[in-house]
């Protein structure tokens, strides 16, 4: 285990993002990745420079989510990763690298490696912004990544159901831990609501947010309902998404303007 007076190594890739933020949620199919890119979309249209890294080695959806699957990565002469572009928006993720069909079958120490290849072998330049899209779970790749990469701040989804809420605790309290400051917590799948009818349908419980937020004194940033889409579009060219989002990333942009400087070359200690 690291001491505390141990240094990071911050790797020269990442030298010139002012803030690194990561996405987390313990619990898995709570739309974290859908919230990862709307996120980084809307810091885009409030004109920040902003990067997105898909860390879900195992199952990598952004390649989707971004209509950038016939798209392809180039290997700079530095053995650097050049990030794909598009629409302002820098991106890598694994699902670039694997075939689409093909599983990635790999133990933890081979995945915290790859996701620590994809953000520190990629040469993102000047960013505002790099967010991090992080795998579900409080396990070695998400320490790895805690301890390793200088993150600024997380921000954590969950769904109201109690289930989602059991796990989500699980990934506060792993934060807690490694003093993280966590900006705030999102709702996903608040209610249904049908285009053709203004009645709110609660599938998966209601206000279980809420009541999670206030137990840890945590921000909600926002609840994120669900619509009816045409082809299955979740993303930011969805217009109520996209206003719900950019509201939820004003609050972010706030909180992160008012932490305090701290020494980005300390490696987080586990607080038992």
């Amino acid at each position: 285990m690291a001491t505390k007076n141990e240094k990071l190594r911050i790797p020269p890739t990442l030298m010139e993002i002012d803030h690194i933020l990561g996405v987390f949620s313990a619990k898995g199919g709570v739309g974290k990745s859908v919230m990862s890119v709307n996120l980084a979309k809307s810091l885009v249209s409030k004109g920040f420079k902003v990067g997105l890294v898909d860390g879900d080695i195992y199952g990598p959806s952004h390649p989707v989510l971004l209509n950038a699957t016939d798209m392809q990565l180039n290997v700079t002469d530095q053995e650097l990763l050049d990030p794909l572009e598009k629409n302002g928006l820098k991106f890598n993720s694994m699902g670039f690298i694997s075939s689409e069909k093909m599983p990635v079958i790999w133990r933890g120490p081979m995945v915290s490696g790859a996701i620590m290849q994809l953000i520190a072998q990629t040469n993102w330049g000047k960013l505002d912004y790099l967010i991090i899209d992080t795998p579900p779970g409080t396990g070695d790749v998400q320490l790895t990544l805690l301890q390793k990469i200088a993150l600024t701040g997380a921000i954590v989804v969950t769904t109201p159901q109690d289930i989602s809420l059991a796990d989500t605790k699980k990934g506060i309290e792993m934060l807690k831990k490694l003093d993280l400051p966590i900006l705030g917590l999102i709702e996903n799948m608040s209610f249904f609501k049908p285009n053709d009818s203004d009645k709110k349908y609660y599938l998966y419980g209601k206000e279980g947010g809420k009541k999670l937020a206030k137990e840890y004194k945590l921000d909600l940033l926002g609840e994120v309902p669900q619509f009816e889409f045409n082809n299955s579009n979740l993303t930011n060219e969805n217009e109520v998404i996209s206003k719900i989002s950019n509201k939820i990333v004003e609050k972010i942009v706030s909180k992160v303007n008012l932490l305090p400087s701290k020494n980005k070359n300390e490696i987080p200690q586990i607080n038992t």
